[in-house]
């Protein structure tokens, strides 16, 4: 009886979550691709009540082509896991450590040059996500943005000793 009335949440909880148009992962060795397929199915799960246990199940319905062919085969092995294991074994194939490294290493070497701050601030946003332990504080977080910025302005922003991200973005884009 009980496994008959999760069966019918899991069907409901599948149905509601189609109703919100979750976004389709086709297929690819696109790293990025497969991140913003990760990012878009993320902001559902901001609104959609579920656990983590309940959220594998709606997303692998969103998988097409190769990427459903991908599931199928490794779908037994990985029955019950929860989201967070769902990430690790999806990433392992789409979106290798390699290429997450090679991020890391474009974070860390990222110098604003020749970008108006604006877009200087869109890469290192961009690029942050790889390297979480280089901007966990805010304080780290300003002083890895104050070391891209070009001399001239970064000489305005250091004597200025701001001590948040915010402060040194705000600082940077009038200089």
């Amino acid at each position: 009886m009980q496994d008959l009335q999760n069966d019918d949440q899991t069907i409901a909880l599948t149905k509601e979550f189609k109703k919100m148009k979750p976004p389709q992962f086709h297929e690819g060795l696109d790293p990025l691709k497969a991140e913003a397929w990760v990012l878009g199915i993320e902001k559902l799960f901001e609104v959609f009540p579920c656990q983590e246990t309940q959220k594998v199940l709606p997303v692998t319905f969103t998988l097409e082509n190769e990427a459903r062919r991908w599931w199928m085969l490794i779908r037994e092995n990985n029955k019950d896991i929860g989201w967070a294991r769902f990430l690790e074994i999806f990433y392992d194939k789409y979106f290798p450590q390699c290429v997450r490294d090679r991020k890391v290493l474009e974070f860390m070497e990222l110098k604003k040059n020749s970008m108006i701050v604006a877009e200087y601030e869109a890469k290192f946003t961009e690029l942050a996500r790889f390297a979480p332990h280089m901007v966990d504080t805010d304080y780290k977080k300003a002083r890895h943005f104050q070391g891209g910025l070009r001399n001239d302005i970064l000489d305005k922003v250091d004597a200025l000793k701001l001590e948040t991200y915010i402060d040194v973005l705000d600082r940077a884009i009038i200089s």
